[in-house]
């Protein structure tokens, strides 16, 4: 009986020993202090909002030509290969001409005669006008004779000093050279139109034999090939030796690519898109130089979507300035920030100072003794590094950004 009694309260002690530790641990598990490893201050600053997106790097219209021949015939000469800087203007290529320059010989001789037929039109009709007015002018001269003649001989048969035959016959010669200077005044009409007729002829020639004279020239120029802008020689797509042949489109033979008039190609994903404006300033990199930062502004956003992997984009277009070009390649992959909104001069503090608990946010405000006080106060704009505060923080307090948390024991950079 005394060793049920003695067991009895032993049992007990231990049962509130039990109890009592576990009281401790739950009164005091959430008034442990909480470790600060780092802290910031809260300040005024800036709060930038940026979208990311993906982009290409592409020549802007112009700045890449294609220079080819209307010309067939062989490559006579390369002048440049790929990486060359060109001029505008010089001569990159040469094709023989000796086919088109044989061509324009032809053509010269055949503008030669047009020329001398010309000239012998206007040297040859002159004389026959002249000839035929001269002709002309005699048989006005006889009709005027032979009428005088008919009417002296009226008077003198009316006094019965000439028998009525001799009057018959004055007449009957007035009748023969008014018809013959008719005939003459027609003949001189007609030889004058014959010349307006043989001078247009014959100045159509020359104009028909001039223009095809321009023609062979402008198809020797084709065997020329000069540089249509200053640039890099991207593409050669024949050499020396080679045949090329013109047919329906132009044979390209090189291509010249300007460096420093490229542009930017951002996909901006459908949802996003109405948040994209002209005039937003964008930074972006590439992988050739990941620590170099690029800028640039969206000049206008394309209205026509391109659909990628089921996915719809709208692409914005952002020019660069020729330093920025000359350092970048055509069809480079871009890493794009659009800054879409930005402030000024507002409290903000580091977003790792925010913190996720029991599914609210919470920021630790940090006394002189080091002691985190939890608080939740009123965020406005969350930027890329900064989260703006409206309230419930002031200019000044220092603010946990990396903290151990006494539920969890857990450091955190939430």
């Amino acid at each position: 009986m005394r060793k049920r009694t003695f067991i009895i309260p032993a049992v007990l002690i231990a049962v509130l020993l039990i109890s009592g530790a576990v009281w401790y641990f739950v009164a005091h598990r959430n008034t442990v202090t909480a470790k600060v490893l780092e802290t910031a201050e809260a300040t005024r600053g800036s709060v930038t909002v940026q979208l990311k997106a993906t982009g290409i790097i592409q020549p802007q219209v112009g700045a890449i030509v294609k220079t080819g021949t209307r010309a067939t015939g062989v490559i006579e000469r390369m002048h440049v290969q790929v990486g060359d800087k060109v001029k505008k203007g010089i001569l990159i290529a040469k094709i023989d001409d000796r086919e088109q320059r044989a061509q324009f010989v032809a053509q010269e001789a055949a503008l030669r005669q047009a020329q001398a037929q010309l000239e012998n039109v206007n040297k040859t009709f002159p004389l026959q006008i002249d000839q035929a007015q001269a002709t002309l002018d005699g048989s006005l001269a006889e009709r005027h004779f032979t009428y005088l003649t008919w009417q002296r001989r009226i008077a003198l048969v009316a006094t019965g000093v000439l028998e009525q035959s001799s009057l018959d016959e004055a007449y009957q010669d007035y009748v023969v050279a008014v018809t013959q200077a008719k005939s003459d005044k027609d003949a001189l009409r007609l030889v004058e139109e014959n010349y307006i007729t043989a001078v247009i002829d014959a100045v159509e020639e020359v104009v028909s034999a001039q223009a095809e004279l321009d023609n062979a020239s402008i198809q020797i120029s084709y065997t020329e090939i000069y540089a249509p802008i200053d640039g890099l020689v991207s593409q050669v797509t024949t050499q020396e030796g080679e045949t090329v042949v013109a047919g329906l489109q132009v044979a390209n033979l090189i291509t010249v690519l300007d460096p420093t008039r490229l542009e930017m190609l951002i996909y901006v994903d459908e949802t996003d898109v109405g948040t994209v404006d002209k005039g937003m300033p964008v930074n972006f990199t590439v992988d050739a130089y990941p620590n170099v930062i690029f800028r640039g502004a969206v000049e206008q956003i394309y209205p026509e979507p391109i659909i990628q992997d089921n996915i719809v984009y709208y692409q914005a277009l952002v020019p660069l300035t020729p330093e920025t070009a000359i350092q970048l390649r055509t069809q480079m992959t871009t890493q794009c920030s659009i800054i879409t909104r930005e402030i000024d001069s507002v409290l903000v503090v580091p977003n790792n100072a925010i913190k996720w608990v029991d599914g609210k946010q919470y920021v630790y405000v940090v006394d002189k003794n080091n002691r985190a006080t939890p608080v939740s106060p009123e965020f406005g704009i969350m930027g890329e590094n900064n989260t703006e505060i409206l309230s419930g923080v002031e200019e000044g307090d220092m603010i946990a950004t990396r903290i151990i948390l006494p539920a969890s024991a857990a450091e955190t950079g939430q």
